[in-house]
């Protein structure tokens, strides 16, 4: 029916629209600095650096309404394309632009270019990463590690939870020294159990894996993400299992237990006492690695796609999970097979310089996503940075034109070597929301800064009118 169709359309923008309705409350209730607030700059430097929208011009858009047509306009479309193709002869481009635009409505293609051709889609990746494991997955589900006692041994077993803190291993310590006391174990053994992730490193990273400190190697438990510094590019974890085996043994002699002898492999032994804590849910881990592109969550995302779909969980394993979860997200929102000829996904993060992705798969997951017409996807349309405002996007869209798409534009970024990618979700002028994928690519590495803000002009013109 056509009212249905219009009303979906609506509860589409609406939702899209969020972006610019935060940006103006935020701005009213003095959330962040803009020129609607009523705090002045001076008054809250001293707290952090200046907000990425302090000094830009807003920019008043029209509230979507219910008369978004079925279709778009061929004269609203050929405009669009005009105006994004215009960017293909920046210099920093040179004709090396591929873009995609899908509505979000009718999965109609409203803007193309070389859409069809795989390109690296570096982190970008995620997108697909998250897209697949929650449409296989409960995005309630807990990641579960236990300490079980029994006959003198401790057995530390992990389902995948590389966000434990030291205070979860202090509970964990404390309820096992419990338990052991109970049984008459004043000295333990101590095991771990890994057999739920295999995880290990991926050959596939190259240079960009944990010795530059891109990401950990996925692991069944990890202290902090294995970042040993706290810092997300800072020092990685070689060991993260053997690391929390360490500091768990350590707080285990704090509660008054010895532990002897080396650790080892074991498995959990059935029925026995435990005390257990439970990680974030699915969903709060997948929105952590969208906003900030965290390289470990999105490996582990990837290793969790391969234990639902009863892969091994190997980097191998995860990549080819992946891989199928992929195609079948594309069957679903009708991507010609002939754009899947090249597809090469060879890790979940887009760390790996081998990835391969076409825009045009990219944009029609991401209108799928806003369409509202698979649930399960619908909480990556929020998950995804706000241009100007958040996460990834927190610093960009601050030249010229491209700032009047601040805090309208979603994406998710994307950079490796000589291509500069960004992904999401915008609402175009008429009220349309659509779903695009932008590479800039064959650049020179030392043109980085000027490529992504290409792609950003780009994006821009999704929220720019005629």
């Amino acid at each position: 029916m056509v009212s249905e169709r219009i009303w979906r359309n609506t509860a589409i923008a609406l939702c899209a629209a969020v972006p610019l309705s935060f940006y103006v409350v935020g701005d009213l209730a003095d959330a962040f600095p803009g020129v609607l607030t009523t705090v002045s700059s001076e008054s809250g430097q001293e707290a952090g650096p200046r907000a990425a929208a302090e000094d830009d011009e807003r920019v008043t858009v029209p509230a979507p309404s219910g008369e978004v047509a079925p279709s778009v306009d061929p004269e609203t479309a050929a405009d669009l394309a005009s105006r994004m193709e215009e960017h293909s002869s920046d210099p920093v481009v040179d004709g090396n632009l591929a873009y995609s635009v899908v509505d979000a409505g009718t999965g109609d293609v409203i803007a193309e270019r070389d859409a069809g051709t795989a390109r690296v889609p570096a982190s970008t990746l995620k997108l697909l990463t998250a897209a697949a494991l929650l449409s296989e997955v409960d995005p309630g589900e807990t990641l579960t590690t236990r300490a079980l006692v029994s006959d003198g041994t401790v057995v530390l077993q992990g389902e995948g939870d590389m966000t434990l803190d030291d205070g979860d291993l202090r509970t964990l310590a404390k309820g096992a020294a419990e338990l052991a006391r109970e049984q008459g174990s004043a000295t333990v053994r101590l095991a771990v159990d890994t057999s739920a992730i295999q995880g290990g490193q991926n050959p596939a990273w190259g240079s960009n894996g944990t010795a530059g400190g891109w990401v950990t190697p996925t692991a069944a438990m990890a202290l902090d993400e294995g970042w040993l510094d706290g810092e997300e590019y800072g020092p990685k974890s070689s060991d993260p299992v053997g690391d929390v085996a360490s500091r768990f043994a350590e707080l285990l002699r704090e509660q008054g237990v010895d532990v002897e002898g080396a650790v080892s492999e074991g498995a959990a032994p059935e029925g026995a006492a435990a005390v257990e804590v439970e990680s974030a849910p699915l969903s709060e881990i997948v929105r952590h690695t969208l906003q900030i592109s965290d390289n470990t969550t999105a490996e582990l995302l990837g290793h969790l796609l391969a234990a639902a779909r009863g892969e091994p969980t190997t980097p191998e394993g995860a990549a080819a999970a992946l891989t199928d979860g992929v195609r079948e997200l594309a069957a679903e929102v009708g991507v010609p097979s002939r754009d899947l000829d090249d597809l090469v996904i060879r890790d979940a993060s887009g760390l790996s310089t081998q990835n391969r992705v076409p825009p045009a798969l990219l944009a029609a997951v991401l209108g799928e996503v806003a369409s509202g017409g698979v649930p399960a996807l619908t909480p990556i349309l929020y998950d995804v940075p706000i241009a100007g405002l958040s996460g990834t996007l927190a610093e960009r869209f601050s030249e010229g034109e491209a700032s009047t798409a601040r805090g309208l534009v979603r994406g998710k970024t994307g950079y490796l070597g000589g291509s500069s990618a960004l992904a999401g979700t915008a609402v175009l002028p008429d009220g349309r929301t659509v779903g695009y994928s932008i590479v800039v690519h064959g650049f020179d590495g030392s043109r980085a800064a000027e490529a992504r803000a290409a792609a950003d002009a780009v994006a821009a013109e999704l929220v720019q009118g005629e």
